[in-house]
């Protein structure tokens, strides 16, 4: 090796395991005040199949997560969190790039999400995706009574989704993103 060379750790995103419930709980802890019981991951990862979650790996450490749920033709976001000392990073927008990619290869039509009424910073990044707002779920978040932002994308088959889309994808290096989606518009 050349000295003073750095190898940094690939960052790999990949589907989430049993095992990765401890740190994927850890994050959750960190940034989130009301997370998700302790069972309720391995519960989704058994026992719903219309559930789908991944981690964001650093060389072995993971520093964040994203999961889904396929309901007919619509990918809805379930949670999306990054480790408090990687956040500000690009990480974020790396797993929700992951989970749309998702939603292309599990046939999903349409993505939606809520987002805290608060959280202007996950907004702006779901506009930057073409998401928008379409409504509002009074005192969703049991924690503190905030509302939440109901957030759909356009159809993510739709040409210029797709562009912007491609685009992100483009600013992103992480290994297991998938090929971008077709250009074609499905007819079925």
């Amino acid at each position: 090796m050349i000295e003073g060379m750095k190898v940094a750790p690939r960052l790999v995103i990949e589907r989430m395991r049993h095992a990765d419930i401890p740190a994927v709980q850890a994050i959750e802890r960190e940034v989130f005040t009301s997370p998700w019981p302790r069972n309720a991951y391995a519960s989704e990862l058994s026992q719903n199949r219309q559930a789908h979650y991944l981690v964001l790996r650093d060389g072995e450490e993971i520093i964040g997560y994203g999961g889904l749920w396929r309901v007919g033709d619509e990918a809805h976001v379930t949670t999306i969190g990054v480790r408090a000392r990687s956040q500000g990073q690009g990480l974020g927008t790396a797993l929700f790039a992951a989970l749309i990619q998702r939603s292309y290869e599990l046939g999903a039509r349409w993505v939606t999400l809520e987002v805290r009424v608060g959280n202007a910073h996950a907004m702006r990044l779901y506009e930057r995706f073409g998401f928008r707002p379409i409504g509002r779920r009074r005192g969703y978040y049991t924690d503190n009574g905030e509302d939440a932002v109901i957030m759909w994308s356009d159809s993510i088959h739709a040409p210029a989704f797709k562009r912007r889309f491609v685009d992100i994808l483009l600013g992103i290096d992480v290994m297991g993103m998938g090929p971008p989606p077709s250009a074609d518009y499905p007819t079925g």
